[in-house]
């Protein structure tokens, strides 16, 4: 089924997640195996919520290694979309909760990581007392060989086929908590950025917050649609990626030439979803597998026990095809 985004909306095309289990995923069900990588392109996974040190993160955890042995190609990176740890933290947590939950074998590429609001959360008693934010930007600086990579709390990361630059993925911090001065630092940074000339057919937005949800915890994040909305429908931004809402969502939205994803299912306790008519939506751990080449952007959702959920294909004139 092609549709472009303005006919899914006029037309109520429905894919939330009660219609796709009834009609649109033949292949729900499905395990990693059945999916041969494709020819050419990147592939990259991408998870958020995830730093629960729980069962349910080992479960999404050692699925993605399954998704990545089975995919026989190499992975150019994973998205850590934020809340990296939830709880009590010490720098131990990054032996147990990163290099040995996704182990370099299975998982042998960069983390490419945002933070969340729970990363904002204070540690230890020194003044001025630092928050798991600080520690996780120190752990990056100090350790420049692990695969964890956050530079800074906004950036530009890159990726690249064999015939030159293929996705520019823009990095933001999205927190509320964040300074007003660092505030229009990032502005001014996202606008400069956003205005700089790329032959990269894709340009992507990641940050923890998502603008759009249907989840019935939370509303659209109007601060953020207003801060950058405008920036996504005026420059050609192809996919918004978040986590935050513990669901996994895949939103077309009046208005915007952007495909807006939600992958909330890394391993902390899940969110109800609502009815839309924005697209799928449902509350599951897992996690998404994304090919990128130069026609086009495949997303699958995928939960925890390697079933596949809901897939759908843009490519570079703005076309979605689901499933």
């Amino acid at each position: 089924m092609n549709i472009t985004r303005r006919d899914a909306i006029r037309k109520t095309i429905c894919f939330s997640s009660a219609v796709i289990a009834g009609n649109l995923l033949s292949r729900a069900g499905a395990q990693p195996g059945a999916f041969p990588a494709k020819p050419g392109g990147i592939h990259l996974l991408a998870f958020g919520d995830f730093g629960s040190a729980n069962k349910e993160q080992i479960d999404v955890a050692n699925q993605m290694s399954a998704f990545a042995k089975d995919l026989n190609a190499p992975l150019a990176g994973v998205l850590a979309l934020g809340d990296n740890f939830y709880g009590k933290f010490t720098m131990d947590r990054f032996r147990t909760g990163f290099e040995e939950m996704y182990p370099e074998k299975t998982l042998g590429c960069n983390f490419y990581a945002c933070l969340g609001n729970h990363d904002y959360e204070h540690v230890g008693k020194e003044k001025p007392q630092l928050t798991k934010a600080d520690w996780q930007l120190r752990y990056a600086a100090e350790n420049p060989k692990s695969r964890w990579k956050l530079p800074a709390k906004w950036y530009v990361q890159e990726f690249r086929d064999a015939t030159g630059p293929l996705v520019r993925m823009i990095v933001l911090d999205g927190n509320p908590i964040i300074t007003k001065e660092e505030q229009m630092a990032q502005k001014e940074f996202l606008e400069n950025e956003l205005e700089r000339k790329t032959t990269a057919p894709w340009t992507w937005l990641v940050n923890h917050f998502p603008l759009f949800t249907s989840s019935s915890k939370r509303r659209d994040n109007e601060k953020l649609i207003a801060e950058w909305g405008p920036l996504l429908k005026k420059h050609k931004i192809s996919h918004s990626i978040a986590g935050h809402d513990h669901t996994l969502q895949h939103l077309e939205v009046e208005g915007y030439e952007t495909s807006f994803i939600v992958s909330g299912g890394g391993g902390r306790a899940l969110h109800e979803v609502k009815e839309t008519d924005r697209g799928f939506a449902r509350a599951q751990l897992g996690f998404n597998h994304i090919h990128v080449d130069r026609k086009a952007v495949t997303t699958r959702f995928i939960d925890e026990k390697g079933n596949l959920l809901h897939t759908f294909r843009r490519d570079t004139e703005g076309k979605v095809t689901i499933g």
